[in-house]
């Protein structure tokens, strides 16, 4: 990159700053994976089993699992049931999700977030900023591997990795981009300069506008250094991250790493399914094949029982088909959520009727019941974050925590 943009750019090293000599407790920490399906997912392919006439479904039968979990599976998907046969014990599935939305931007603020601003953190990034604050040896307490995270005011504990991992081009320097006039990549001489510059700016303007900023600059620029030193670092396998699986296996080597506890992860996977309801079964497939590989990795790791998958989408899709040529489903405001690993109270929670509406159920167990209410978006969150150890009530206000999954 050209001089002039060099210091524009390092900037974002600050996200990945951390002393030499810390590494978070890899026996107390605990971790979060957020794998988002973007598109909309329909439900009724798995989580959800419905019945026609009163909803186009899919082929496949209705199997019965550990805790009375219930799943569509069907031999042409078998990677929908072969996960849930591996891990049906330390499973739970959320039903009758209301979102309240069919636009894509505004639901996907609201199941990540809890509210309805994207100005908000998502549930990840206030857990990592909570851990953060009791183990200040995270490097990179949040990342996003798949793209789409809210880091709202807490982008600090955030760093984004973007589709092709560019955090290889923070560990090995001759691996960084080069825009067309030429690359610049500071000597050591160099970067001595432009740490004791920044620093006596941070001093200097420390009580001004913008004086954090630019004292988080300053810091980052060591700390961004000792990181790329760090040999268990450079160990770790740090190509390319774009199919789901390959998000996984990085983020359980930051995880087991002491370096993230939280990360965001993408399927990669088209669930906008308007014209071609077919692609829902391709797509369940492999996304059950990857959360396959994924849970084994975090098992083999020693870090499945410590860390808690969430699977979500924004939306789900309508009952019955469309009249396009190809058919398929447009938006539906009511969801599903997919949770296992640690401490997740495996079974079946919240209901949806033969029409795929949401029921009103019970905050405390997740049952339904008439006394009930709808299980919102800022419920379900606000139950995730307490799950985690973290108060939701700064974040998400006026939200009663949902508890059905969560011990």
């Amino acid at each position: 990159m050209q001089r002039r943009n060099f210091l524009a750019a390092a900037a974002g090293l600050g996200l990945l700053a951390v002393p030499r000599d810390s590494r978070a407790d890899a026996s107390q920490q605990r971790f979060l994976l957020i794998v988002f399906a973007q598109g909309g997912w329909d439900v009724t392919h798995a989580l959800d089993p419905k019945r026609a006439p009163s909803c186009d479904v899919p082929a496949g039968s209705v199997t019965s699992y550990a805790n009375g979990i219930k799943v569509l599976t069907d031999p042409s998907r078998p990677s929908v049931g072969g996960f849930f046969a591996a891990n049906a014990s330390r499973c739970a599935v959320v039903n009758g999700l209301w979102i309240g939305s069919v636009a894509h931007g505004s639901a996907r603020i609201r199941v990540l977030t809890g509210t309805r601003s994207a100005r908000n953190p998502d549930v990840a990034a206030i857990f990592a900023a909570a851990a953060a604050e009791q183990q200040p040896r995270l490097a990179l307490p949040y990342v996003d591997l798949g793209g789409g995270a809210y880091a709202g005011p807490l982008a600090s504990v955030m760093g984004r990795v973007g589709s092709t991992n560019q955090l290889v081009t923070l560990i090995d320097r001759s691996k960084a981009f080069r825009g067309s006039g030429g690359g610049f990549v500071p000597d050591d001489g160099e970067q001595s300069l432009l740490s004791e510059f920044a620093t006596r700016r941070a001093g200097a303007a420390a009580r001004a506008p913008g004086g954090a900023a630019v004292a988080s600059y300053a810091s980052s620029l060591g700390r961004a250094a000792m990181l790329r030193r760090d040999p268990q670092m450079r160990g770790m396998s740090v190509g390319r991250a774009t199919t789901l699986a390959q998000q996984g296996a990085l983020a359980v080597e930051l995880f087991r790493g002491g370096v993230a506890c939280a990360a965001f992860l993408d399927t990669r996977l088209d669930w906008d399914t308007h014209d071609d309801i077919a692609d829902q079964a391709t797509s369940h497939e492999q996304l059950f094949s990857e959360l396959t590989q994924i849970a084994s990795k975090l098992a083999a790791a020693g870090l499945l029982e410590r860390t808690t998958v969430a699977v979500l989408s924004e939306f789900s899709r309508t009952p019955k088909l469309n009249d396009q040529p190809q058919p398929g489903k447009n938006h539906w405001p009511v969801t599903s959520a997919l949770l296992f690993g640690g401490g997740v109270r495996s079974g079946s929670y919240g209901a949806t009727d033969e029409g795929l509406g949401a029921l009103r159920v019970r905050m405390d167990d997740g049952t339904p019941a008439d006394t009930g209410r709808l299980l919102q978006f800022d419920n379900f969150a606000a139950g995730l974050l307490e799950f985690m150890g973290v108060s939701s009530k700064r974040w998400i206000t006026n939200a009663e925590p949902f508890h059905g999954p969560f011990v």
